[in-house]
């Protein structure tokens, strides 16, 4: 968090700014490369100290929204409302509870609706969502009156996988807390499902995510270092809820207050949401456009005739 005002550049000006200092160092030779080298890593290395208290104040038109997960992978609809009512006694007070993606395989199930109902709780769960003999990888938003008021389906399934149609279009669900954004699984790493959901205004951003348990280790750790980066370069907290881990409570400036491990089953996650302004477009989503395109001239002039390359060579005869 200490590095938030790199990080709050985008991920891709943290790779130019780094990309960068490597080119600066190599314009030296001998020792003098070497301190340089010393000197920049020294003084990144010193900065991830710094007190980062002041980043977590919080204001007076900050809202706070406790929330509760649970990592629960493929369990029966008959057991969820048992694990729903545990994450409940472990954290009274929230008031969003939510499930991973493709909690259930299909919609929500009556006795999940009746439960929600029952306990007057907001619930975000995954599932299955039919359509025409396929389905949208949907997270379904439930009242505490036990009904779906809002859905928001997979921007972008898993290539080679079954993981549903593309969905149509994205929209912020308006919760009593204010305008949150969903994303499911891996459409946290697309920036361009992430960047309408900021254009869009959200507060927030709620992760359901299936990262199956037989992936390993190494894959649940690789892909848990996406929500930190995401949420300090939108200046957005987010919570993550994986099926078996890593899942994840992140402040708006990428620090992560709580988790809950990988292969952990039924483990519980929760914490409050602090709601602020909304999110911010990093400075590198302009400037790529440009670099893209500086790039691309470059190409083309490296691919066109230098013409004094093209005129025939001057003979000692025709110089005389």
């Amino acid at each position: 968090p200490s590095l938030h005002w790199l990080v709050g550049g985008g991920m891709y000006a943290v790779s130019f700014v780094l990309m960068a200092g490597v080119s600066v160092c190599l314009l030296f030779n001998g020792r003098r490369r070497w301190m340089l080298v010393i000197a920049l890593t020294g003084g990144l290395a010193a900065s991830t100290y710094l007190p980062a208290g002041s980043l977590l104040r919080t204001t007076p038109n900050d809202h706070v929204l406790k929330v509760a997960g649970i990592q629960a992978e493929f369990p029966t609809s008959d057991h969820v409302p048992r694990l729903l009512d545990k994450a409940r006694a472990k954290f009274p007070d929230a008031g969003l509870f939510v499930l991973s993606e493709y909690t259930f395989d299909g919609p929500v199930p009556t006795n999940v609706l009746t439960w929600c109902r029952q306990n007057r709780k907001h619930l975000i769960a995954g599932g299955k969502d039919p359509i025409a003999g396929d389905y949208y990888n949907t997270a379904f938003v439930i009242s505490p009156e036990g009904e779906v008021v809002f859905k928001q389906a997979k921007s972008v399934p898993i290539q080679f996988f079954t993981d549903g149609l593309p969905a149509p279009n994205q929209k912020l669900w308006e919760s009593p807390w204010g305008k949150l954004g969903i994303c499911i699984c891996y459409d946290l790493s697309y920036t361009r499902v992430t960047d309408e959901l900021v254009r869009q205004g959200a507060l927030a951003i709620i992760n359901p995510t299936m990262d199956v348990m037989d992936w390993g280790e190494h894959q649940h750790q690789l892909h848990s270092r996406v929500p930190p980066v995401r949420a300090a370069e939108y200046g957005l907290p987010i919570f993550r809820v994986a099926s078996s881990g890593v899942s994840q409570l992140i402040d708006r400036h990428g620090r992560v207050l709580e988790s809950a491990a990988f292969a952990k089953d039924e483990a519980l996650i929760g914490g409050e949401l602090i709601l602020g302004s909304v999110g911010r477009l990093p400075i590198d989503r302009w400037l790529g456009p440009l670099c893209v395109g500086i790039a691309g001239i470059l190409l083309v002039l490296c691919f066109v005739p230098n013409r004094k390359s093209m005129l025939p060579a001057a003979t000692g005869s025709s110089a005389a």
